[in-house]
């Protein structure tokens, strides 16, 4: 009787030591090697004309590098008689162009997106049992398919206060009702290899 009380008190010590190592190594996994996936974005700047006209020039297309100050546009305006120039407002890189020459742009409308190419942010969403963990100014690795093996670096730079349920557009129908906080990062630059919209993934590693 004593042998079999012994023995069921070991294997219930084996049990518990066993199930707590498990559960432990568990639990570090999801939080210090969770892959959250997210869309590069950039902040895009409409540029408008004022009294509208015919497009006389345009001396950019999309995808062209452009300056901060340099002309992109220039109008005639048949009822002001003048001339109106559109000039881009930052160094980055044409979206949009929307016109062609010797078309008629209204007042008010847009004529050109234009976008910085080192200024991309990265919004993922963090399970509320990880927010904790999150701190501005951390940095965490991030990667993307069109350059594999290679690291680039997400700066955190906003986290939600509110939390809110996973967006329909991400992952599966059990993940979007999962409540989840958005955090954004700053990404350093690459010198043009990451573009808004592609996917990336932050490799989120609490510190």
């Amino acid at each position: 009787m004593r042998r079999k009380i012994i023995a069921a008190i070991v294997v219930l010590i084996v049990l518990t030591v066993g199930g707590t190592v498990y559960y432990t190594r568990r639990a570090a996994a999801t939080t210090a090697d969770s892959i959250l996936s997210g869309t590069i974005e950039v902040t895009e700047t409409n540029l408008a004309t004022l009294s509208g006209g015919r497009v006389k020039f345009v001396y950019a297309n999309e995808g062209d590098p452009i300056h901060k100050g340099q002309t992109l546009l220039r109008l005639y305006s048949e009822v002001t008689g003048g001339n109106e120039r559109i000039t881009s407002p930052i160094d980055g890189v044409v979206l949009e162009r929307l016109v062609e020459p010797d078309e008629l742009a209204a007042p008010g409308s847009t004529v050109m997106v234009v976008a910085p190419v080192d200024k991309l942010t990265l919004k993922i969403y963090v399970p509320e049992d990880q927010y904790g963990h999150v701190s501005l100014g951390q940095t965490y690795a991030v990667t993307v398919d069109s350059f594999p093996g290679e690291t680039f670096t997400g700066r955190v730079s906003y986290i939600a206060t509110r939390a809110e349920f996973t967006p329909r557009n991400v992952q599966t129908k059990d993940s979007r009702q999962t409540t989840v906080y958005a955090v954004k990062l700053d990404l350093a630059p690459t010198g043009g290899k990451l573009k808004a919209g592609m996917p990336a993934d932050v490799h989120f590693a609490p510190q």
